[in-house]
Order: C-alpha cells, then structure tokens, then sequence
C-alpha cells in the first residue's frame, strides 16, 4: 500500500492546492506541509513552487505526479481484486499450459487453489505452446502458461518463473564425463528433438542455428517425458528445463554434459488475451500462482549452482 507522504502529494499535485488536499485527507494542513516538506528533503528536490497565490509543480514534481497517478490506479486495481476473492465458494477455471509447465510445475499450484477454493472447478488442458495460444484465441481458456518469447498481439503476457533449458544426455554417452564439449562435436551428434509447435523445441532450434550446427541425425519425439526416456538410453542429446530433470539428474539417470553453449534462459509466462475479462477464479489463480512460484524459485536454486 502507498506511504502516506505519497497519498498527501498525489492529493497535493491533484488540486494543486495545500488546503484542499488537507480536507481531502482529513488531516490538518500543517501535516500536509510537513509530509511535503519530508519527502522533497528525502529526494533532495524541490516538488512545487508558488507563484503568486497558486502552487504549481516543479519539473521533478511533474514526473513524480505521472509515477503517482500509476501508482494510486494500481492500488485500486490490486485492492478491488483482493476484495474480489473473498467468499469464492464456486465458479469455473479453465487453464491451458505447455507440457513442461502443465506436467512439472503448475500441479502444484492446482492443488493448493483447489484446497482453498474446494468449490471451484478446475480443468487443466495440456499442449504444446501453439496449441496453448491457439487456446486463448478462441476463448477455450482464462490462462495459458507458456514460455516465451511471446509475439501474439492480442495476448498479455506477464512473467511469473525463470527458467534454463540445459542439454540432458544419459550417463553412459560420450559427453556424459563432464570434459567441455566442443560445438564441432555436436554436427556428428544424434539429437532428440520435439514436434513442430513446441516452444522448446523452437529455443533449441535457434540455438544450433546460432552455433552453426546441422546435426547429422535427428530423432523426433512427441513429448518432453519421451526426450527423457531416450536420453537416458543414451540415444542421443537434447535440451530440457531444470524443473524437468531434477529428479533423473538427482538419481543419475541423465547428466549434463559440458555444454554451457546450450543452456538457454528464458520466462515463464502466464498469458490471457487482452479482451478477456478475468473472472474471480482467474484472479484468485493468478495472485496464488505468483506466490507459488516464489518458492518454485527456491527449490530450483542449488541445482543452478550444482551445473558443471
């Protein structure tokens, strides 16, 4: 919520008058002066200038009344949709995700709205991310859980998780003893790839590209589950998110080769088109969701500092 000394100069910059301000606030207009007079000593500017009767903002006032009208609607928004979720005993959520995040990560978040919202209904539709975004267009979903990049638009996007593609490959392969692996070495590599509208698959794709790599054999897979399973059968190499193979790389079934050049960053992104109006189950999974991330965020953090 605003601190106090921003609520009294937005009321300040808005009438651009001291008295009406007080009376707006309900406060005296010595403690309007005193709040000024504080936060211009905390910026080290001067906020307004009188000339004549009539107080007029400076240029460092002008800028901050723009950044304190952003930020007095947002404290609306955020306090009418927190109003919103209370007494959400019902109602219908539907949300589309990519395979990485609909397997491995957005469960989780299921199934902690589901225990504070047991009276909402949730369906989960999983596809790739052209088919995800396809959902959205056509009004099948609320959210879509994609990861970016994100050109579409007539969708919004707003990140909610980092994440690494990294290469994966099986414990008994050639790049599978942690010497660096040279990009010459990857044209004469087997590589496991996704189907045509996987958003992973599409990163992988530019990366090799960036490298100048045309890989002598491709082995096509239709789903992230299956790229694991041949790599740890040691019949290729491939790219994979952290929150994928946390487990198989804890037990050893896949590695990390060598390979910082494949390792891709990229967002997470929670995605709804912009005319469509969120309902309160939407709100209540977004601000939920946010925070389930956070500790998301946490877990993923010793593997990152575990990368060869």
């Amino acid at each position: 919520m605003l601190s106090q000394r921003i609520r009294v100069f937005h009321a300040v910059a808005t009438n651009l008058s001291y008295s009406k301000a007080a009376h707006e606030l309900g406060i005296s207009q010595p403690a309007v002066s005193f709040h000024i007079r504080g936060l211009e000593e905390d910026l080290g500017v001067s906020l307004f200038e009188r000339v004549g009767k009539q107080i007029f903002p400076t240029t460092a006032g002008r800028i901050l009344a723009e950044d304190t009208n952003r930020m007095v609607i947002l404290e609306e928004e955020a306090l009418l949709a927190l109003s919103e979720l209370q007494d959400l005993d019902r109602g219908v959520l539907v949300i589309g995700a990519s395979a990485t995040i609909g397997i491995y990560l957005i469960p989780d978040v299921l199934g902690k709205f589901r225990q504070a919202h047991p009276g909402v209904k949730v369906n989960l539709k999983l596809g790739n991310k052209a088919r995800t975004l396809e959902r959205l267009r056509e009004n099948e979903v609320d959210f879509g859980l994609v990861a970016g990049p994100l050109e579409e638009s007539e969708l919004v996007a707003e990140p909610y998780l980092e994440d690494e593609l990294i290469p994966i490959v099986g414990p008994g392969h050639r790049f599978a003893q942690g010497q660096p692996v040279r990009t010459a070495d990857l044209k004469r590599e087997t590589l496991l790839v996704r189907e045509r509208g996987s958003g992973t698959q599409r990163l992988f794709e530019e990366r090799l590209f960036q490298l100048g790599v045309q890989a002598a054999d491709t082995m096509q897979l239709g789903s992230t589950e299956a790229i694991k399973q041949a790599a740890a059968a040691n019949l290729g190499l491939s790219v994979a998110s952290r929150y994928a193979v946390g487990l198989e790389m804890a037990a050893g079934r896949l590695v990390q080769p060598n390979l910082p050049s494949l390792t891709i960053n990229r967002n997470l992104l929670l995605v709804h088109h912009k005319d469509k109006r969120l309902s309160r189950a939407a709100i209540a999974f977004r601000h939920l969701l946010h925070q389930v991330a956070d500790s998301q965020r946490q877990s993923l953090a010793p593997a990152r500092g575990a990368a060869p």
